[in-house]
């Protein structure tokens, strides 16, 4: 679950950048939540009950705490929320830095502007969180993170796990394997494949070039699901 929050003293503003969202995120199979906070106390007030928030879109300009202070009492509690500065101006932009915002977004609000922004940082996000496996080798057990797999290739009832660290095989199915990962990083192209979408260096014909050289073949009737996933996930439309 991805929590988004949106905090904003104006309503108009807030139902502008939650239409954005929702038509973002839509058909996407990524489960989401949106909070909305109409001045920065609330957020803290939030986050102090140990809640969390992935994403915030966080006005700069709001009566009592605004959106910089608000970064920073937000960054005594969380270190990894994706901070993107709504704002009507720009001199602020040098303390964007000391918060660790993700980016700026200038009002009046447009919506593709959104939805490129939040795509980007949905796979952030997933990057960030790094689920891993367990993997038992002649040696014992080996952790794997996600976010390391480049692809998983299935092999008769064996499955083989290429890494930035090199490659490793195990017993399984693929639905097993892709179970337990971030929906937002990984997509079957090929009933014998997965792969990781961060490591996609191009699509070429019918073919998935990866960072390391290798090319992963594309069903036909994936190939359609496979180019819509990718360009949505790098925040492009085709």
């Amino acid at each position: 679950m991805i929590t988004i929050g949106i905090c904003d003293d104006e309503l108009d503003v807030r139902m502008d950048i939650k239409n954005a969202i929702l038509n973002t995120m839509i058909d996407k199979d990524i489960e989401y939540q949106v909070k909305e906070f109409s001045n920065g106390e609330d957020v803290i007030k939030y986050i102090e009950l140990d809640n969390e928030i992935d994403i915030l879109f966080l006005d700069i300009q709001m009566d009592g705490l605004d959106g910089m202070e608000t970064a920073r009492k937000l960054r005594e509690y969380d270190r990894t929320t994706e901070i993107i500065f709504v704002t009507s101006i720009g001199e602020k932009i040098s303390e964007a830095f000391e918060v660790r915002a993700f980016r700026f977004i200038k009002k009046p609000i447009q919506h593709e502007v959104i939805e490129k922004n939040l795509k980007e940082c949905v796979v952030e996000v997933a990057k960030k969180r790094g689920c891993f496996l367990k993997i038992k080798t002649d040696n014992g057990f080996k952790k794997v993170y996600s976010r390391d797999i480049i692809y998983i290739e299935a092999i008769n009832k064996k499955i083989k796990l290429c890494t930035k660290e090199g490659e490793l095989e195990c017993r399984g199915n693929l639905n097993d394997i892709v179970s337990n990962f971030e929906k937002q990083l990984f997509i079957q192209c090929h009933r014998s494949y997965i792969v990781n979408m961060i490591y996609i260096e191009e699509i070429y014909n019918r073919d998935i070039i990866m960072e390391n050289g290798a090319r992963i073949p594309i069903s036909r009737n994936k190939y359609k699901e496979v180019v819509d996933k990718y360009f949505w996930s790098i925040g492009e439309d085709i």
